[in-house]
């Protein structure tokens, strides 16, 4: 990204976004955050067939 003039982020704990979201909302440039989620998030009935 910041080849491109912006700048990137890795967001991989629930803590680490708002400061993420903050900083590229601040920079006026563009941003590329790239949030790691928990792929069995979200999963009810303990049988996935799909991850998220």
């Amino acid at each position: 990204m910041e080849a491109f003039g912006g700048k990137g982020y890795l967001v991989d704990r629930p803590d680490e976004l708002k400061s993420a979201l903050s900083e590229s909302f601040c920079a006026r440039k563009p941003a590329v955050i790239n949030v790691i989620i928990d792929p069995y998030a979200g999963a009810e009935s303990g049988r996935m067939q799909h991850k998220n």
